[in-house]
This record gives C-alpha cells, structure tokens and sequence, in this order.
C-alpha cells in the first residue's frame, strides 16, 4: 500500500488525511515527498494537525499526528482545487478568504507553499492547491 506511487501525490495525501479522521486514527503514514513534506510542514504551522515526523530518510513515507483517538478533528473540510488536468492559479489580489479567515487557502508561489494571508501580505500569486476549513 505505500509503495504504490500516485500521479497526483497532493490528492492521494488529501484521501489519506480524510480517510483517517473519519476512521478517527490517530496517526497516518503518508509518501514522502517534498511537496507532501511542505504541506504537513504547514498543516502543522496553522495548528490543523498535531505533528509530522520523518522516522528515516531511507523509508518512503513519513507519519502525520491527527490528534488524540476519538477527539473531533480540526479539520472539517479540505478541497482540492487546482488539478493536473486543470491548473488554477491566481493573482496576489484575487486570492479568496475563506470563511470570513476561519480556514485558508493553500498556495504554490516562487517562494514555496505558504497560505492565502502569507502571499496576500507578500503580494505573491501562484497555483492555488486547496481550502481546508
């Protein structure tokens, strides 16, 4: 199962991430990549998830902390938008506040993956990868 290796990687750690909280696990296994690495890294940053480590360079996958067992997740939502069939980007003024600032908006920039508000104040367009409220 986690050596089967998807085109789209954002998505399939998109399902991994729904599929554990509805099963209400506290721990998932996702494969490592950069860009997975750097979406957990922010996950973590704006406090959605509890942690993500890394166990060893060599293995091919890292392992994100959802939370407790059986607590309510502080996810209830998360979108993908910008698709490999259908690439969606976006300029720094056009980027969408989701939820009056309750959830956030994922961007790919120049400078690397940060939130909506990040490239709002940096004056950053780029692809616009998913919302998660």
């Amino acid at each position: 199962m986690l050596k089967r290796q998807s085109s789209d990687s954002i998505s399939a750690f998109f399902t991994q991430l729904r599929n554990g909280i509805l099963a209400r696990r506290k721990t998932i296994c996702v494969p490592q990549t950069n860009l997975n690495w750097s979406l957990a890294s922010l996950l973590l940053r704006e406090n959605f998830i509890e942690g993500a480590f890394k166990i060893s360079p060599k293995l091919e996958f890292f392992v994100v902390v959802l939370g407790e067992r059986g607590a309510e997740s502080k996810i209830l939502n998360i979108t993908r938008l910008s698709r490999p069939s259908k690439r969606v980007y976006i300029k720094s003024k056009k980027i969408p506040r989701i939820l009056d600032g309750m959830g956030l908006v994922v961007l790919s920039t120049s400078e690397g993956l940060m939130t909506g508000q990040e490239a709002r104040n940096k004056s950053l367009g780029g692809e616009l990868l998913c919302e998660i409220w």
